[in-house]
């Protein structure tokens, strides 16, 4: 925003964002290995990697169906895959291990 002559960087959020925002506040990407777990029971449908391949941020790890939905499990952060503990068309539990990240 210009005032007076001088620029002021903003940034607008909405309320929502800014909740998540406070939440996440000191959460940042672990440097150890980072376990994914299943956030709810369902089937598994696709595991798209493999152990000892090298993943990015944001890379969907698994696809979990949940209640007629497709959920894609995204990796938090870069790194390569220690292990994987699930194959496609198996039932998991909430809280199950899937994936590792090292």
């Amino acid at each position: 925003m210009l005032l007076r002559g001088r620029f002021y960087p903003i940034d607008v959020k909405d309320e929502r964002a800014e909740r998540l925002a406070r939440a996440s506040r000191g959460f940042g990407a672990p440097t150890g290995e980072v376990v994914i777990k299943s956030p709810m029971p369902g089937l598994i449908v696709a595991v798209n990697v493999g152990p000892g391949q090298a993943v990015a941020k944001g890379q969907t790890l698994v696809v979990l169906e949940s209640m007629k939905m497709e959920n894609e499990l995204k990796a938090p952060r870069a790194g390569r895959v220690g292990a994987v503990r699930v194959e496609p068309r198996q039932a998991v539990e909430q809280g199950q291990a899937l994936v590792s990240i090292e």
